[in-house]
């Protein structure tokens, strides 16, 4: 979609361009031209804005993870606080075991991004993609190195 739309604008830049210059309005055949961009960017956007809240909500769950603490941290901690954010921690990563979609997810959301930022997707809501993936990888690299 995004190719064919690539190729829509330069026609719609040179169209757009001729009718300023000219101050003229379209002809049906350029008007065909403008429409078809148009509907195809409304299309596009509509698929991409999908795609992200779909990405969004899978991924979710990810925002009550804490990030893991340094060692110095850890001694500025009560033991209660360590006790309380381990406790919060087995419950995320059960809930991971329960989502085995979430991996699945995470790959989908590597997949996508590239396009989704081409195609102009809101940037806070960009940044949101990424930092739940961040939180995937911190809590994958955790779970790899907690099963030592």
């Amino acid at each position: 979609m995004n190719r064919r739309l690539i190729q829509l604008n330069t026609q719609y830049h040179a169209i757009t361009t001729r009718l300023f210059l000219e101050e003229r309005q379209a002809m049906p055949q350029e008007q065909r031209v403008l429409d078809q961009r148009n509907r195809l960017l409304a299309r596009r956007n509509q698929v991409r804005d999908s795609q992200l809240v779909f990405l969004l909500q899978a991924l979710a769950p990810l925002e009550q993870v804490d990030a893991p603490t340094t060692t110095a941290d850890q001694r500025t901690n009560t033991h209660n606080d360590a006790m309380q954010r381990a406790h919060v921690r087995s419950l995320a990563l059960n809930a991971m075991a329960r989502a085995t979609c979430l991996a699945e997810v995470f790959r989908h959301a590597e997949m996508q991004l590239d396009g989704l930022q081409e195609s102009a997707a809101p940037c806070e809501r960009i940044l949101k993609l990424q930092r739940l993936m961040q939180c995937y990888r911190t809590l994958a690299a955790t779970t790899v190195g907690s099963d030592k």
